[in-house]
């Protein structure tokens, strides 16, 4: 699938998603290696990828006092992991902003959460995960990240920095993208998933970038 392709793909996949995350989301290919995601257009490079599309309905605004509160809460577990998260970034050369996207939309920085499908910690390490990265307490938070973030980079390197297609392997599996082609699977779970990190992802991009402009 051509990467013109593989952007209306997360598009059709953003117009049905219906998360708290509300975010355009801009890419540059000046790096085709390391394609860049923001909310806003940080310089020429930049292309719209995908526009939000949620409107704000009466139901939004009456729930805006309780998204607050949980809002606040995520972000005091956030703010209680930062530390290792920048630091497990460094090690693994992965994007701190991209680990935090991924950690918000899998746990809501919640270290003790567990799935109904056995996934569990602020990553959501599946067993499977977890023995291939060596861990063998999964509810440790440090090793958590540490292999979620070890994944990630090897799902980046195995799709040539290609974010979108890594995040979909972390969702979907990495078979489940080769299969496909070398896309995103067109599982309504990872369609959702794909856009929903990116749109956090250039969320935390930007709160780096902010205090430089």
């Amino acid at each position: 699938m051509t990467r013109i392709a593989a952007s209306a793909a997360l598009a059709v996949a953003v117009f049905f998603f219906v998360g708290a995350v509300r975010a355009d989301i801009y890419v540059s290919d000046a790096d085709e290696l390391a394609p860049r995601y923001a909310n806003r257009a940080l310089d020429d490079s930049f292309r719209l990828l995908v526009r939000d599309p949620i409107p704000v309905s009466p139901v939004a605004t009456r729930a805006s006092a309780l998204h607050s509160r949980v809002h606040a809460a995520m972000l005091k577990r956030r703010h209680a992991i930062d530390p290792v998260i920048n630091r497990i970034a460094l090690q693994h050369a992965v994007d701190a902003s991209l680990i935090r996207a991924v950690v918000e939309v899998e746990s809501r920085f919640n270290t003790r959460a567990v799935s109904p499908r056995g996934a569990v910690g602020p990553m959501q390490l599946m067993p499977g995960t977890a023995r291939q990265y060596g861990v063998t307490d999964r509810f440790s938070t440090v090793r958590n990240l540490e292999a979620g973030a070890a994944y990630l980079r090897d799902l980046l390197n195995q799709f040539g920095g290609n974010t979108a297609l890594a995040l979909a392997a972390y969702n979907a599996g990495p078979g489940a993208v080769v299969r496909h082609r070398n896309a995103v699977p067109p599982y309504r779970e990872t369609m959702l998933y794909v856009p929903q990190v990116l749109a956090a992802y250039a969320r935390y991009r930007d709160e780096v970038e902010e205090p430089a402009r």
